[in-house]
């Protein structure tokens, strides 16, 4: 049995829609976050093809969670994937798009109480985070992503430093280089995500699981929550982070997120690729 203790999904943007949701149930609680396309293709019609997806995943899986204890997650998840893939095919043609120059994708940080054990399933940059029975601090994320974003980044702070113009506006000098890595998702060397085209990502997910024999806390939150730590500091680490979200009101997390990014708008101080991302973060216990 899960039971949450607090959760908060915020809009990077009031003017744009949330690519990011989190959702919890009895024995399920996960974060997923969408990946806009970046050619600015828009094929199913609503806010955007990412949030298109994170919805109509979100909005299944946790049925699915809790109706089928049988069934491995992957299995689950590869269905849904397979009902989107044909509804998005689907709008491809009936646009004559036939090979799209970029596809709407996800990450994932799930836990899930299943005969007897607590599983996780992660995909992505979105974060996993527990405290174990035996002392140990459980974290996972996908590290070579964010060493790519990385990359990127330090291209735009260098753009910044050379022309004067500021981050944020770098970003656009180095569109090519964020489409070439886009290219790497789902590709050994890249980086392993929910895709609507393939498997593979859902092929190479993080799995890991444990006996459920004493009450687990666990979290799970977006890379736009993970900025407290990654990108400012305010947190050493991800486990430094976690501890705070247990001991704290997130909103008022969410709050000082807020501040710091508000007093950097160009990003020029903490290089990242927008004023604010898409936020999403809960934690809770597995009993």
């Amino acid at each position: 049995m899960f039971t949450l203790k607090q959760k908060i999904c915020f809009p990077g943007s009031a003017n744009a829609a949330n690519e990011d949701i989190a959702c919890s149930g009895k024995n399920y609680c996960f974060v997923i976050d969408g990946a806009s396309c970046l050619s600015g293709v828009n094929v199913m019609g609503g806010s955007s093809d990412a949030a298109w997806m994170v919805q109509k995943i979100a909005a299944a899986l946790g049925d699915l969670l809790q109706s089928d204890m049988q069934t491995p997650t992957q299995v689950l998840l590869g269905r849904l994937v397979a009902d989107l893939r044909k509804q998005y095919l689907q709008a491809l043609e009936k646009q004559g798009i036939t090979e799209p120059a970029d596809s709407p994708s996800a990450g994932i940080a799930l836990f899930r109480a299943r005969q007897g054990k607590l599983e996780f399933f992660g995909l992505g940059d979105c974060v996993g985070v527990a405290q174990l029975p035996d002392g140990e601090s459980f974290v996972s994320f996908d590290e070579q992503l964010i060493k790519l974003d990385n990359g990127v980044l330090k291209q735009m702070y260098q753009l910044h430093k050379q022309t004067g113009v500021c981050v944020l506006q770098a970003r656009h000098l180095c569109n090519e280089q964020l489409i070439e890595n886009r290219a790497k998702r789902n590709r050994a060397g890249g980086y392993w995500i929910l895709d609507l085209l393939t498997d593979d990502g859902l092929k190479n997910a993080r799995q890991y699981s444990w006996p459920l024999t004493q009450p687990i806390r666990v979290g799970a939150y977006s890379d736009g929550f993970a900025e407290l730590s990654e990108h400012f500091g305010i947190y050493r680490d991800a486990k430094a982070l976690f501890a705070a979200m247990q001991e704290t009101d997130l909103n008022k997390m969410y709050a000082q997120l807020k501040q710091v990014q508000d007093n950097d708008p160009d990003c020029n101080a903490y290089p990242r690729f927008k004023l604010r991302d898409d936020t999403s973060a809960l934690w809770g216990v597995f009993e």
